[in-house]
């Protein structure tokens, strides 16, 4: 399914542990705003630079759901379609939580709604194979994102829908194709 590289266990309602805030890339995963801004603004740290595994800051602030942190990052220097070692965008990362504000700040700056990583997987794609529904619903509907489009191998979002136990999707598809 999706890339195990971005699988993390943290939320935006968890606490933040003030040891883990150690540079601009902990300070989006944990959403710590004013810690980013420290880095950023007294320590002139690069919004635009990966870290060591490959991933970039708007990509931990996307994945977790900080749309404030989007928006800053992307004001200083963020690339809404960097891409980490599997070619995912951060709107590939917002799609696993469904993120969908942030979604928004990253198409409305830009990002490609179509963006493909290595296995073809769009952002419907990951957000199929996570579940969420609205997610999908909202790009397809405001974004006109292809609901349609096969990965590598062929699937729709639809057949990934399939994996998840409740297969929700089904109920999103208009009548026309449901038949």
């Amino acid at each position: 399914m999706a890339s195990p590289e971005i699988e993390v266990d943290s939320d935006s309602k968890t606490p933040k542990n003030e040891a883990h805030i150690f540079d601009v890339f902990s300070a989006c995963a944990y959403g710590d705003f004013p810690k980013l801004r420290k880095f950023v603004e007294e320590n002139c740290a690069s919004l635009s630079k990966p870290d060591g595994n490959g991933y970039y800051a708007l990509h931990w602030a996307s994945l977790n759901n900080f749309p404030d942190i989007v928006q800053y990052v992307i004001e200083h220097g963020g690339d809404v379609n960097a891409v980490d070692n599997s070619q995912q965008t951060a709107l590939h990362w917002s799609a696993v939580r469904g993120a969908v504000s942030v979604a928004d700040i990253l198409l409305q700056n830009g990002a490609r709604v179509e963006a493909a990583d290595i296995n073809g997987y769009r952002a419907v794609h990951v957000a199929a194979q996570y579940g969420q529904t609205a997610f999908i619903n909202h790009l397809v509907a405001k974004y006109h994102a292809d609901f349609d489009a096969p990965d590598r191998d062929g699937r729709s979002p639809l057949h990934w829908s399939l994996f998840i136990p409740n297969g929700s999707l089904i109920f999103f598809l208009p009548n026309d194709a449901k038949n």
